[in-house]
């Protein structure tokens, strides 16, 4: 709706129609601005970066609730960790680190401040950590880091498993011990909030410890609203870069120039091994039936990558991984059907037992956006095709979720945000937010256990994997960074580093 909302804004400029009225933007409270005056915006010099922000969100990194403004943060806050291309992780806050076993002993760099000038400490460390298991987005991703305990120059974080992946979890921004209340909490990022004539904007951290070299010491702010959008307010020139993660399913092209942004959201198709995909076999005639490429194009118009296997096709860990053809085979499917014990009916165009009942399954799939429901269909039409009695159940969210819980699903359409260590713990942990109709003490469970314990290499893993297919990966979903034309950008940029090589853009 809001990217709705702005295509007809915009619309509505190019013809100079002005209905001479202007909805009045919802008013910052004490508690979630970034300061407790007015937000009124001051002309902004010309040719200058701009980017936007929720000024009724806040931005504090373990309060706000607005995507846009916590991708903003990470030019303010550091991390002991950086991700970088392929998901590897270099030190940031973090000199150097070591692990045995469950445990992660991170040395901190020393005559490192923050942007007031006070040094960061390993107990600083130890307080974001706190921070952060407490706050439902990083909280994700350190599921598996149990505790941090300080020493002199180090912090200890023992896991819950074992994980030789697990310091790519490591990335949650670091504050000034005792900040949290703050709506701006101290960081030691590349920039400090600055406010001058009722304008917010970033200013260079002196404090920094980056080395970067510096073309950008100024980044203004302009407040983003439901009326006034990031499309908008780029396409009227206000706004010179943001990120979408095309979550909503809309998928715009604009006056300005778009680059990818690889995502590590993994879109697949999921079983109930309690009904009729209890034989593996019917599973694999499903992957075999089910033309991922085509499919996938079909409803996310080429923003997606093919796997590889399971894993992000980006991650640099699953170079070694022959790159899997597109399975897509009817004959293969047919064969695997008749195998599980289905005869072809040609006068109902249908599979059947050899009790004379027909094959019928339900795919469960979520309504929230127009693309989950376009691949859904382009499943369900699949199937139906090769004689697969498939009856598509579209849900609320809620109902979707509850359907999930109860069981009352043969197959469904999921996705899921993988954490920057890439683990596939929410489908083989008991508690996995998408575990369902999975054996989470099954023989893949424990190869997985296996490999992330470094017990088995990737390619036993996958080959496992493969053969026992607990779920489809059908791809992985790409965002989109949007800037302005008048922007020198290289598009260095990934989803946890959006503005990755900020200091040498030229407006």
């Amino acid at each position: 709706m809001k990217k709705l909302i702005c295509i007809l804004s915009c619309i509505i400029i190019l013809f100079c129609v002005f209905s001479g009225c202007k909805k009045e933007g919802e008013q910052p409270t004490e508690e979630t601005a970034p300061e407790a005056e007015s937000t009124t915006q001051a002309p902004i010099a010309e040719r200058e970066i701009t980017l936007g922000y929720f000024k009724n969100k806040g931005l504090n990194p373990y309060k706000t609730e607005s995507p846009l403004n916590r991708n903003l943060l990470t030019l303010i806050y550091d991390s002991l960790f950086l991700v970088e291309d392929g998901y590897a992780v270099s030190p940031l806050i973090a000199e150097s680190f070591t692990k045995e076993g469950k445990r992660i002993t991170v040395k901190i760099k020393q005559e490192l401040y923050f942007s007031d000038g006070s040094l960061v400490d390993p107990s600083d460390v130890v307080y974001s950590f706190k921070m952060a298991k407490d706050n439902s987005f990083y909280s994700k991703r350190l599921s598996n880091i149990k505790t941090a305990t300080a020493s002199d120059t180090s912090v200890i974080f023992t896991l819950g498993k074992e994980d030789i992946f697990a310091e790519a979890c490591l990335t949650f921004p670091i504050i000034k011990a005792g900040d949290a209340i703050e709506k701006t909490p101290v960081g030691s990022g590349r920039y400090v909030l600055k406010k001058k004539d009722g304008a917010y904007f970033l200013k260079a951290n002196e404090n920094t410890t980056r080395t970067e070299e510096m073309t950008t010491d100024k980044i203004n702010l302009v407040p983003v609203s439901a009326d006034k959008g990031e499309l908008y307010l780029l396409q009227t020139g206000d706004l010179t870069y943001f990120f979408d993660d095309l979550s909503d399913g809309e998928y715009i092209k604009i006056g300005a120039n778009m680059v990818k942004m690889p995502l590590n959201n993994l879109v697949f198709l999921g079983f109930n091994s309690e009904g009729v995909f209890a034989q593996e076999n019917l599973k694999k005639a499903v992957n075999f039936a089910v033309d991922r490429v085509a499919l996938c194009d079909s409803a996310y118009e080429g923003m997606y990558r093919r796997t590889k296997s399971v894993f992000n096709p980006d991650w640099y860990a699953a170079a070694s991984v022959p790159v899997s053809e597109n399975p897509y085979n009817i004959k293969e499917a047919e064969k695997l059907l008749e195998k599980s014990g289905y005869v072809y009916a040609y006068s109902h165009n249908a599979y059947r037992s050899k009790d004379f009942e027909f094959l019928k399954v339900k795919l469960l799939v979520c309504s929230d956006t127009e693309a989950k429901l376009t691949l859904a269909k382009e499943i369900a039409k699949s199937l139906r095709s090769i004689g697969i009695n498939t009856e598509l159940d579209e849900k609320e969210y809620g109902e979707y979720t509850e359907a999930l819980k109860k069981g009352e699903y043969d197959l469904y359409l999921g996705e899921v945000k993988l954490s920057p260590n890439m683990s596939l713990a929410p489908f083989f942990s008991s508690n996995g937010s998408v575990s369902y109709g999975i054996d989470t003490d099954g023989v893949t469970a424990k190869a997985y256990n296996d490999f992330i314990k470094g017990a088995i290499d990737i390619s036993t893993f996958t080959q496992v994997f493969d053969s026992t297919l607990p779920f489809i990966p059908l791809c992985y979903r790409d965002g989109m960074a949007y800037y302005s034309r008048e922007l020198s950008y290289e598009g260095k940029v990934n989803e946890y580093e959006p503005f990755k090589n900020v200091y040498s853009w030229e407006a």
